[in-house]
């Protein structure tokens, strides 16, 4: 299939969940919750392995090893540090509109984070569309 069709398809479907979460309300049933969580999980699973592929496409044989480890290592940091940055963001913005939304703040903080996952996730669409080469196999050494 190639990682460029999952890595598009995982990307999409990210965007497409993280938008679906931004439009959770207190009255939204569970099931919606859990089904685009579910969805969003898929996506990212989705992008694991065509991202590793890539990110160690260029990598000389004796060295894979080590670019998967390394590559594995930025990916929990880099996930550290976005779940640092979303919780930021969820929290400044349920504290300051606290008067306009009342009970309602911390959902609100919580949207706005998702409208900030998606438009990340949408970065992450254009980068497999115009970043992702179509073939790798000529590139490994």
């Amino acid at each position: 299939m190639g990682i460029k069709k999952i890595f598009v398809a995982g990307a999409a479907i990210l965007v497409v969940s993280n938008i679906g979460m931004y439009f959770l309300t207190m009255s939204t049933p569970l099931w919606v919750a859990a089904g685009l969580n579910v969805i969003r999980n898929i996506s990212i699973g989705s992008l694991m392995m065509p991202l590793l592929t890539w990110g160690t496409s260029n990598v000389k044989s004796q060295k894979v090893a080590d670019a998967s480890s390394l590559l594995t290592s930025f990916r929990t940091i880099a996930g550290a540090i976005g779940t640092a940055v979303f919780v930021g963001i969820m929290n400044t913005v349920s504290i300051n509109s606290a008067a306009a939304y009342g009970d309602n703040a911390l959902m609100h903080g919580m949207n706005v984070s998702f409208l900030w996952m998606a438009i990340g996730a949408v970065v992450l669409l254009m980068i497999s569309i115009f970043g992702v080469r179509r073939s790798t196999a000529n590139s490994a050494k």
